[in-house]
């Protein structure tokens, strides 16, 4: 980890130790599949004993929410920075988070995505002035000169009282060029719906902010919501996903979200045109009233 964190983040390292699990070693990039968009997804992600361990030390609700409240069916985090600052999280975890940050980390997310975001983001190497081998890693949240933040987080979507999804189709914000899921489903919970859904384009790309409208995407792909199932992807405007509507169910649903984060934009979604937004006035007006994007 950078040393730019400082002093007081370096204390609160988690120990070394050779246990923790690293999530793309070992993946090829022929294993990487390109349509709709590039994306990598496994079942049983890591040894059972290992993912048992790291299941039995998973946060509470009431850790990650710390004080707050949330409604029904909110994804509740607790990111890099506040994990490697907490004891309360077991060293295994805390090792995790420290690599899932780091550049060594980011070095695998580069040799399987690596010609996949020059041929997605013509340029932004350009851009940025570093070839994306050679980029300074900070993880998200700490100081440092960085050309790309890493974020690793525990997350909660809380209690169900409502049936809904918690996010529809839609792509990432445009600083994000990557981003993965870890899932921690709970023994016993049998809440239908909470699966990953991946979309394909049924005409170019146009944007509600960063929401598809149903009529415009058709969906192909599920990765089911179980437990140790993983899912990545390179972030573009044809990376739609979203979620499927989750029952009524006091179980949350847990994962961990990996984040990569720029600090200018990789891409700009194209947004429905003025006559467009008249059309589609209803759908226009349930985006402006939802921050989730």
């Amino acid at each position: 980890m950078s040393a730019a964190m400082g002093a007081s983040a370096a204390q609160d390292r988690a120990p070394v130790s050779s246990g923790a699990p690293r999530l793309l070693e070992g993946v090829r990039q022929e294993d990487v599949l390109d349509e709709p968009f590039s994306h990598f997804m496994r079942s049983g992600v890591v040894p059972a004993e290992t993912y048992a361990t790291l299941e039995a030390d998973f946060p509470t609700l009431d850790m990650i929410l710390n004080g707050r409240s949330a409604g029904s069916n909110q994804a509740v985090r607790m990111t890099v920075k506040q994990v490697l600052n907490d004891r309360r999280i077991s060293p295994l975890w805390r090792e995790f988070f420290e690599y899932h940050t780091s550049s060594d980390y980011w070095r695998e997310v580069v040799r399987l995505f690596g010609s996949r975001f020059r041929r997605a983001f013509p340029g932004l190497e350009e851009r940025v002035g570093r070839r994306y081998e050679d980029w300074r890693v900070v993880p998200r949240g700490f100081a440092g000169e960085a050309d790309i933040h890493l974020d690793c987080q525990f997350v909660m979507n809380t209690p169900v009282t409502e049936v809904g999804s918690v996010k529809t189709a839609h792509v990432d914000l445009c600083d994000k060029i990557f981003s993965a899921l870890f899932y921690f489903r709970a023994a016993g919970d049998d809440t239908p719906g909470g699966d990953f859904e991946i979309y394909r384009w049924r005409r170019s790309p146009r944007f509600i902010k960063h929401r598809t409208m149903d009529s415009d995407v058709e969906m192909v792909k599920v990765v089911k919501y179980e437990a140790n199932a993983y899912a990545c992807f390179l972030n573009s405007e044809k990376a739609v996903h979203g979620v499927s509507p989750r029952g009524i169910t006091n179980t949350p649903r847990r994962y961990i979200n990996f984040i990569a984060e720029l600090p200018i934009k990789a891409f700009e979604p194209k947004q429905l045109s003025g006559w467009q937004k008249l059309w589609y006035r209803r759908a226009v007006q349930a985006a402006s009233q939802d921050e989730r994007y």
